[in-house]
């Protein structure tokens, strides 16, 4: 009786076929209908404010040393008579 239950079952497992599970690894490239996920989705809120904080800090630097360097420049084309007589702190280059 036992060896007619388990040659039954070995059928059925034969006959069932293998199952379809997904594969245990994710796939090295992630699939086409997969969408880039915005900035708001990856990062904080938090961490966006404190990048656009540092961006918008080193673009007011950039700007006062463009003024700058534009303030020298006027200064190097006025006569001696003209020119402040405090110096200039920040040189830029040419």
């Amino acid at each position: 009786m036992q060896l007619l239950v388990l040659l039954a079952m070995a059928l059925w497992a034969m006959t069932a076929g293998p199952t379809p599970h997904p594969s245990p690894h994710p796939s090295a490239h992630p699939s086409p209908a997969a969408t880039p996920l915005a900035p708001e989705e990856l990062y904080s809120r938090r961490a966006l404010r404190r990048a656009r904080l540092l961006i918008q800090m080193r673009m007011l630097q950039l700007r006062d040393e463009r003024l700058e360097c534009v303030r020298e420049a006027i200064l190097r084309r006025l006569p001696a008579d003209l020119r402040p007589d405090k110096p200039t702190t920040v040189t830029c280059k040419e």
